[in-house]
């Protein structure tokens, strides 16, 4: 046997051994923990941790509005958990969870700190954040796939709301796009923008997954009741 065919031969051997042991590498490290992705100075950090400036590619399996509470100025070296919170999926006739340890009013329209000019920071902008929580997947998703939360600030609802009202003129639902996530360059704080991509052909697969994430889309804050953290 030739130099060159024994090389071969070994190089073989080699991609044979790396497959299986890739087949086992997942099992030898601890799995992502979390599953929201933050988007903290302009950069997409996933659960994994691996972080991207972006654009990044998704499809968007469902959302909710969330409107979230908290008392006081920001300290972001003393960050406390909200004290009042609202998830639904409806806009209209959003109230407090009853879980909420300090409930503003009985309705989020007709809250005093869902005003506008109602930030204690001052400015106009309002003391409560509105925000859309989406839960998305990546387009090369399958059934084992676990899905992510992504939040739209204040400052991308209106875009992101546009993007739906668009889509919905055109009798698309955004499960149906792979939908193209970037940051608003002309803005200094983190602000999300929509693009559709094109259309995928896993609906069916993208619909199951968008099921079962209705859990992690209604998850509500967790409060360590000694210590008054987020548990």
């Amino acid at each position: 046997m030739t130099a060159k065919k024994t090389e071969s031969k070994d190089v073989m051997s080699i991609q044979e051994q790396l497959k299986k042991d890739l087949a086992t590498l997942k099992d030898r490290v601890e799995p992502p923990s979390g599953f929201t992705i933050s988007t903290k100075g302009k950069t997409f950090t996933l659960p994994d941790g691996t972080s991207d400036p972006g654009p990044m590619n998704c499809i968007i399996l469902d959302w909710c509005t969330a409107n979230i509470y908290f008392e006081g100025i920001y300290n972001p070296k003393d960050v406390k958990p909200p004290v009042c919170w609202a998830l639904s999926k409806e806009v209209e006739g959003m109230k407090p969870s009853k879980d909420a340890p300090k409930r503003q009013h009985d309705n989020c329209k007709k809250c005093p700190q869902n005003e506008w000019a109602s930030d204690p920071q001052g400015g106009r902008g309002k003391a409560c954040k509105n925000t859309r929580r989406l839960v998305i997947a990546r387009p090369d998703a399958d059934e084992t796939t676990q899905p992510w939360i992504i939040s739209v600030s204040p400052t991308g609802l209106k875009h992101f709301d546009k993007y739906v009202n668009t889509l919905a003129d055109l009798e698309t639902h955004p499960i149906e796009l792979i939908t193209e996530i970037s940051f608003e360059s002309a803005e200094a704080f983190p602000t999300l923008r929509f693009k559709s991509v094109k259309k995928h052909d896993n609906v069916e697969l993208m619909w199951s997954l968008k099921e079962r994430a209705q859990e992690i889309l209604f998850m509500e804050p967790k409060i360590d009741e000694e210590t008054g953290k987020a548990a």
